[in-house]
């Protein structure tokens, strides 16, 4: 499997072996200030803040494309990797435990969202982009809605004209009864997220089934038919795997600003009790 391949890869394992180093550097501080009995808390918080703030780079480094600050590549790469060793810290920071109070819990809460959701993320940016480039032509998503329309239109007039010309039975009933629908919207969504073309081998099968009633203007209709359907499909496919990761977007960006939020309104809870203004 390709995401197996990825794993073994041996720049992975030397970036997942700086990351395991790094984690333990931290244990090794986080132990040295508990031994000279500070708060560890706030050493391990700070930590923490600060892993979360370099993560929060590649966004800025993503806009700033002009700007020598290293490739994009390499902060994406930071990104992931410290995001592991970021979960360590905060279990550490955390001690194993459950929260117990209702903003412990939306702070934990956003935590494990923003870090399952980025580890998803990870797994798709690795499996989805290489399916597309396997499947044709990358295409910009926005602009799948107006080849769909296209060839929806050039379906539509190849029906109306085989009605025109006698073949009302055929290739026009069967864009009444199904091209019709295909073509108007996405369609077989779960399928082609599974990389499944049992849909598209069925829809060619009822294309086949009415080519023995068709004459030589007909069967060339059917034929250019075929191409939609094909091109049609394609046009699926990118759509229901550009629109997941797309769609991941949403779950990962917002959830991040929000526990941004919700750290600093942390920090200043904490920092008020342990001064004794709270």
């Amino acid at each position: 499997m390709a995401w197996l391949n990825w794993f073994f890869d041996r720049g992975v394992l030397l970036n997942l072996v700086f990351a395991a180093a790094a984690y333990a550097l931290f244990m090794l501080g986080n132990l040295g200030y508990d031994v000279s009995l500070r708060d560890v808390q706030y050493f391990n918080g700070w930590i923490l803040l600060g892993c979360m703030a370099v993560m929060m780079l590649l966004t800025l480094r993503k806009r700033m494309v002009i700007l020598p600050f290293g490739r994009v590549r390499f902060w994406l790469l930071l990104h992931i990797y410290l995001g592991f060793v970021t979960v360590g810290i905060f279990l550490v920071h955390t001690h194993y435990r459950l929260p117990n109070t209702p903003l412990e819990w939306l702070l934990w809460g956003l935590f494990v969202l923003v870090a399952v959701s980025g580890l998803v993320g990870t797994w798709m940016s690795k499996t989805i982009p290489t399916r597309l480039e396997s499947f044709g032509e990358r295409m910009i998503f926005e602009r799948i809605p107006v080849f769909r329309a296209q060839l929806a239109a050039e379906a539509e007039a190849l029906a109306l004209k085989s009605v025109a010309d006698g073949n009302t039975q055929s290739i026009a009933k069967l864009y009444n009864d199904l091209l019709g629908r295909f073509f108007a919207r996405p369609r077989n969504i779960l399928a082609h997220l599974r990389a499944s073309r049992l849909p598209l081998t069925r829809l060619q099968g009822e294309l086949d089934s009415i080519e023995r009633y068709l004459d030589a203007d007909g069967k060339a209709r059917l034929a250019r038919l075929r191409e939609l359907v094909e091109a049609k499909n394609s046009l699926d496919f990118h759509y229901a795997n550009a629109g997941l990761l797309k769609l991941w977007l949403f779950l990962h960006i917002p959830p991040t600003y929000a526990l941004a939020v919700v750290i600093v309104i942390h920090v200043v809870i904490a920092y008020a009790f342990s001064t004794g203004i709270a």
